[in-house]
């Protein structure tokens, strides 16, 4: 399994606005803290944002030479060493093979092993449990509940917010790298 990292910034024009298409689809928006339509004017300004704010970095999921999805790291605190970070695979085809746990461990290796630091944290929906399975298989752990804080078709759901420490990563990393060089074969 061939997967890189690319950042959104060095992407053509069409790949931003796949990446916005992506976004405003009902299998990925349904999962996200902010599930509101994304206009043109709102991607532009973000990406736009991207180029000048050290504390959030996007890239494009590339599989098998394929974009499939979107890895991001925000709230970057370098005297801190803490990232909060999110992620989905966008492309139906891409689902269930592994992508979403290669893509963490990879960016788990980016934040702990090169960036050096303590602390990585995410926000999911409780309605997500296939991510919050993958997170605690990752090591992370729930820190907090925030009670009924969103709206969604009538349900109101939790969110969670989880994150590893640099410590327990190393301690999970071998078993991850094992099951990582599984996932491709």
């Amino acid at each position: 399994m061939s997967i890189k990292f690319e950042n959104i910034l060095n992407g053509s024009d069409d790949l931003k606005e796949l990446v916005r298409t992506w976004r405003n689809t009902k299998q990925v928006s349904q999962y996200m803290i902010t599930n509101h339509f994304i206009t043109v004017e709102e991607h532009q300004r973000w990406l736009e944002k991207l180029k000048t704010n050290s504390s959030s970095k996007a890239w494009i999921i590339i599989y098998n030479n394929t974009p499939v999805g979107l890895v991001s790291l925000t709230k970057i605190d370098r005297e801190k060493k803490t990232a909060e970070w999110g992620f989905y695979i966008a492309e139906e085809s891409a689902r269930g093979k592994g992508i979403g746990s290669t893509t963490l461990y990879k960016l788990m290796e980016y934040v702990f092993d090169t960036l050096r630091f303590e602390k990585l944290s995410t926000l999911v929906l409780q309605n997500n449990d296939i991510a919050m399975k993958m997170y605690e298989q990752f090591g992370f752990t729930k820190d907090n509940t925030e009670k009924q804080h969103l709206q969604r078709n009538g349900a109101i759901i939790d969110v969670i917010s989880m994150s590893i420490s640099q410590k327990k990563w190393k301690k999970v990393q071998g078993a991850l790298e094992h099951h990582q060089a599984s996932n491709l074969m």
